[in-house]
């Protein structure tokens, strides 16, 4: 994800703040979340660990992670970089199947967007970038069908739950509505206009939507600075977390300014909410500052903000974070971990975790471990 981002953040930076005299909606609210102001990770602990590490696979090594489904007893990843595919493990990491499709034929595609689980039909469904269509594969990856879908709908994320579907339609592309709500293929929901300086990004394809409980959800759009909430009852939206990116210099200076790409590479001007998972106790999300992606916790019982990297450095070692990717079927998040800088693999901040390292043989630097964790926050 963060590779296309460089050849394209020149583009980002030049649109990202050329329409300065307009104030988006959310921008009205009075009680802001800084994004740089964390609270000390001494406050929280780690709950309920374990981490999988991935078997062998007859297909290719895994190049990067995308995604992360957990889902009855699969672990689904997205490889959008070595494989272009989608790989099928048990929940003890043991390979099951890939989803590998290439080509012009019924079912086939030549490049992969990103994969939904649809819980009511029990159903993956992947979307390709190269055409409108949907394909239906079981949970063993096994096709099951193929259908096209309305031209006009370019997905950055999808809830898909039978015949309804929450979407949010990456408007800069064609300038519609960025969230959208259909029932049995007929539009029900439109809202978020397209905006220029907020929806030119490329921040916007990867879990911007995440179920709260019930009938509610929460999802941001575009480079928006507010986490939204849906009630897929009433069908009303209004606005749960509203952050101050706190930006060094003002839009209209940036926007003038005769070199934004350096600028935003030397400053330290955070972009973005994605990634978005949650629990009953936290929120989950990832933002971007040149040149890697920033974690955090919210805490929604004190609205305190945690940084997710310092806080998995303390709690089990020095290690490489990809991010938080999941949400396990019990609540537990599911961070991507690689070896630490130094090509080595640190649990030494966990007995537990350095206990279940020690009994891998020949853990590559390479590699790919999941952590299944919770939190609990303390005074």
């Amino acid at each position: 994800m963060f590779k296309r981002l460089y050849n394209i953040l020149n583009v980002f930076c030049m649109c990202v703040f050329l329409s300065c005299g307009q104030n988006s909606s959310e921008e009205v609210a009075s009680q802001r979340i800084k994004i740089k102001s964390t609270a000390p990770v001494k406050n929280l602990v780690l709950q309920s660990v374990r981490i999988v590490r991935f078997s062998e696979n007859t297909f290719a090594p895994i190049g990067s992670v995308h995604k992360v489904l957990a889902i009855k007893n699969r672990i689904i990843l997205v490889d959008k970089t070595i494989g272009n595919s989608v790989l099928i493990f048990d929940e003890t990491g043991r390979y099951l199947n890939h989803i590998y499709r290439m080509g012009d034929g019924p079912g086939e595609y030549k490049n992969l967007e990103n994969i939904y689980y649809d819980e009511k039909e029990d159903v993956l469904i992947l979307i390709p970038m190269d055409y409108r269509k949907k394909y239906y594969f079981d949970l063993d990856g096994n096709f099951i069908k193929e259908e096209k879908y309305n031209e006009n709908i370019q997905y950055s994320d999808l809830v898909p739950l039978g015949g309804l579907e929450i979407l949010i339609n990456n408007s800069s592309l064609n300038g519609e509505d960025g969230f959208q709500v259909y029932e049995n293929q007929e539009l029900i929901k439109s809202a978020i206009p397209y905006v220029d300086y907020l929806d030119n990004t490329p921040l916007d394809g990867r879990n911007v939507i995440s179920k709260i409980d019930g009938d509610n959800y929460n999802f941001t759009v575009g480079n928006r600075d507010t986490i939204f909430r849906y009630d897929a009852k009433s069908h009303e939206i209004s606005a749960d977390y509203i952050f101050d990116f706190e930006p060094p210099i003002s839009k209209i200076d940036y926007a003038n300014h005769p070199s934004p790409l350096e600028y935003f590479v030397e400053s330290e001007m955070f972009i973005g909410i994605f990634d978005i998972f949650q629990n009953g106790n936290f929120l989950s999300f990832t933002t971007f500052k040149y040149p890697r992606i920033k974690g955090r916790l919210l805490s929604k019982s004190t609205n305190k903000l945690y940084d997710t990297e310092e806080f998995i450095r303390k709690e089990v070692g020095n290690l490489g974070f990809e991010g938080i990717l999941g949400l396990g079927q019990n609540g537990e998040f599911i961070a991507v971990l690689k070896a630490g800088e130094d090509g080595d693999w640190d649990f030494s901040k966990n007995k537990n975790l350095e206990a279940a390292y020690s009994e891998m043989k020949d853990l590559g630097p390479e590699e790919f471990l999941l952590l299944f964790f919770e939190i609990e926050e303390r005074d």
